[in-house]
């Protein structure tokens, strides 16, 4: 059934050509929905990288049938990490006021043109749509939508297993003030249920790939671009070089199995951090690592070509991204039992979790891939149905939309 257009207002901390989970889905939703015939705006900051918030990009650009308004943010340096570390640290410690607007300032991104927009132009959509509950804009963002009586929607990107991504009184009241909440996984939604809010107010969303057929599977050509030999087994480690992510547990693993296992290779892509950097000096006398840095879009697809399986040890994980990439290649992934990535995950179906932070039992898992051909090839295939049938970007703004229509209508009645 044909839905009326809506005006909507999506507000974020980063958009494309900004990388990161994150991004892509309100970039995806954003434009299924222009494509679907509903005017759809993005305020957000002219940054790409949020660990400085460097004012990079234009301030207006017409992407994709949506129009993207970008405004300058205060920069981010080490003054401002070290506050917002006191920040952190001091709030978990005493749960004081302080500490929280402390936090507040040193998250980020803080734009001062972005919050006068929205508090001259919010009245002029039909809802607000706020992604990414751990910066800052979510906050002034609400205010400024509360205060011209406009719904409000979040998706939280909540990292569960970290609580400074959500367990601040100022998150937990727009968490609980707004409309609806659209969860990423039903873990993440079961939390929050947990946690007090209304279960009729809170829907897993999820996130999704594009609804087409996956790319065709040409590992041979895909080794011989990035210097793979057909023998090698190729182990991927895809996303930002973190602690959080799992880089080192990743390392640990692959210099264990080495020795046994002469034709491993480890395949790293994603931006580099200082952690990496001195991790990977420890690491480099260790052969068969292979670090790409940042990827293209047309490299990334030839490392999920070339690789036999995606690991991603992560601990801080809303979802999880990757895996979907992964599988729609028809690639077994590996990834850590989280409340999250437990319900995206199927363990031994169509990959394997392990416990955060443990390296051999990574290292178990890459072994029982490396020894059984069949299984790597049932579990990728298994993922590649999951991801036809459940994780599509049509079928997640389905889920978006229908909430929309559902917080108007709500609105609607309580009005007349």
């Amino acid at each position: 059934m044909a839905r009326d257009s809506m005006r909507v207002l999506h507000v974020t901390h980063q958009y494309p050509p900004a990388i990161g989970g994150a991004e892509k889905y309100i970039a995806d939703v954003s434009e299924e929905l222009a494509r679907r015939g509903h005017v759809v705006h993005v305020y957000t900051s002219r940054s790409r990288d949020y660990a400085t918030w460097a004012n990079e990009l234009a301030g207006f650009e017409r992407r994709n049938g949506v129009d993207v308004y970008r405004f300058r943010s205060l920069p981010r340096g080490k003054a401002t990490w070290q506050l917002l570390h006191l920040g952190v640290n001091g709030y978990r410690r005493t749960g004081g006021q302080l500490y929280e607007f402390l936090t507040f300032v040193g998250s980020g991104p803080l734009c001062p043109g972005l919050f006068w927009r929205m508090m001259r132009s919010s009245h002029r959509y039909d809802i607000v749509h706020l992604s990414c509950i751990v910066y800052s804009h979510v906050a002034y963002g609400f205010a400024a939508a509360r205060r011209s009586g406009i719904p409000v929607v979040v998706t939280p990107h909540a990292h569960l297993e970290e609580p400074q991504t959500y367990d601040m009184s100022y998150m937990w009241h727009v968490l609980r003030q707004s409309d609806h909440v659209l969860a990423q996984t039903m873990g993440e939604r079961s939390f929050f249920v947990r946690s007090g809010l209304a279960p009729q107010n809170v829907t897993t969303g999820g996130v999704g790939l594009p609804a087409k057929e996956p790319p065709p599977a040409d590992s041979e050509r895909s080794r011989r671009r990035l210097g793979l030999s057909g023998d090698d087994f190729v182990v991927l480690f895809l996303g930002r070089k973190t602690r959080s992510k799992g880089l080192d547990v990743v390392l640990q693993a692959h210099a264990a199995l080495k020795r046994h296992y002469p034709q491993l290779r480890l395949a790293l892509a994603g931006p580099g951090t200082e952690f990496s950097e001195t991790l990977l000096a420890r690491y480099g006398d260790v052969p068969g690592v292979v670090d790409y840095g940042m990827v293209s879009d047309e490299m990334k697809r030839d490392l999920l070509g070339a690789c036999d399986c995606l690991a991603l040890p992560s601990t801080g994980e809303a979802f999880g991204y990757v895996f979907l990439e992964a599988w729609s290649f028809g690639k077994p992934v590996i990834g850590v039992e989280t409340e999250a990535v437990s319900t995206v995950v199927d363990h031994g179906r169509d990959g394997f979790l392990i416990r955060p932070r443990c390296a051999s039992e990574l290292a178990e898992s890459i072994v029982h891939l490396v020894e059984d051909p069949d299984l790597r090839h049932r579990m990728g295939s298994r993922g590649q149905e999951k991801v036809r049938r459940r994780y599509t970007i049509s079928r997640v703004t389905d889920v978006v939309e229908g909430v929309y229509d559902r917080v108007l209508r709500q609105r609607r009645r309580s009005s007349s």
